[in-house]
């Protein structure tokens, strides 16, 4: 038996951690002095932790990684991992843009060009929109699941044999953003008017069109509140956002295109 003391230097955890550990029930010590309330680890039980260290560097959260101490079935660590494996990506990728701008900026300032000069390069235009028949799915979500949504979008419309005219939609409906719990239909357009499906309206929209990666996107629409604030426009609908691109197609961030549309009249 392995003091907690030594067991953590071992494993490299602190003993407040342990104790956390022991007190949600993620990792408790084989034994417990009854008397003095010391805890003592199993020689085996260095591997547990190992292993809780191991998912934690792969951004696994304290959740996560007891439903994988529950069950560590191949099939499913492997599906998790993978999982883990695309959210890094996608970090590493949005990292690389942001170094990138960062190295633009600074070139940028030494040439004597605005930091916020890219805004006059943003294009906002008045359109005439059709109406589009979509499949939609409509809850309260957070931005991380978008994904999760549109998968089981496309995977009705493959199991129905629906036909799909459009690059898909997500509608925001709240007045105020949460990220972690917003309002949002997400939607498809398909040609069959079926169960599920419902006209999203056609109309004037101030249209912007945004290159880059999704966590720019408030440069575009703060372009377009400006641009409707000096033409006197106001929403009069939900505004939405059209994915021309799909993330899972597109190599980095940076080549990303979505139009943003804001329903509006005089």
């Amino acid at each position: 038996m392995l003091p907690i003391g030594e067991f953590s230097k071992i494993c490299n955890v602190t003993t407040k951690t342990l104790r956390y550990y022991d007190e949600i029930g993620l990792l408790k010590p084989a034994i417990v002095n009854e008397h003095n309330g010391y805890r003592y680890y199993d020689v085996a039980q260095l591997k547990t932790i190992l292993f809780i260290n191991k998912l934690k560097t792969y951004c696994f959260s304290l959740e996560e990684i007891e439903e994988v101490l529950k069950d560590q079935s191949e099939e499913k660590l492997s599906r998790l991992i993978r999982q883990k494996q695309k959210l890094i990506r996608g970090k590493m990728e949005n990292y690389s843009y942001v170094l990138h701008q960062l190295n633009e900026d600074i070139l940028n300032l030494e040439r004597g060009i605005d930091l916020m000069a890219y805004l006059d390069n943003i294009k906002v235009e008045l359109i005439e929109t059709e109406p589009k028949n979509i499949l939609f799915s409509r809850q309260k979500m957070s931005i991380d699941e978008y994904c999760k949504y549109f998968g089981k979008l496309f995977a009705a419309v493959a199991k129905e044999q629906l036909t799909c005219i459009g690059a898909p939609i997500a509608i925001y409906h709240d007045e105020e953003f949460d990220p972690t719990n917003n309002d949002t239909e997400i939607a498809i357009p398909i040609v069959e008017r079926v169960k599920g499906t419902r006209e999203l309206a056609g109309g004037l929209c101030v249209k912007g069109v945004h290159k880059g990666p999704y966590s720019e996107l408030p440069s575009t629409y703060a372009k377009i509140v400006q641009w409707m604030e000096t033409d006197k426009y106001k929403l009069v609908a939900p505004p939405y956002e059209i994915y021309v691109t799909d993330p899972e197609k597109t190599i980095s961030p940076e080549d990303y295109i979505t139009e943003i549309y804001f329903p509006v009249k005089k």
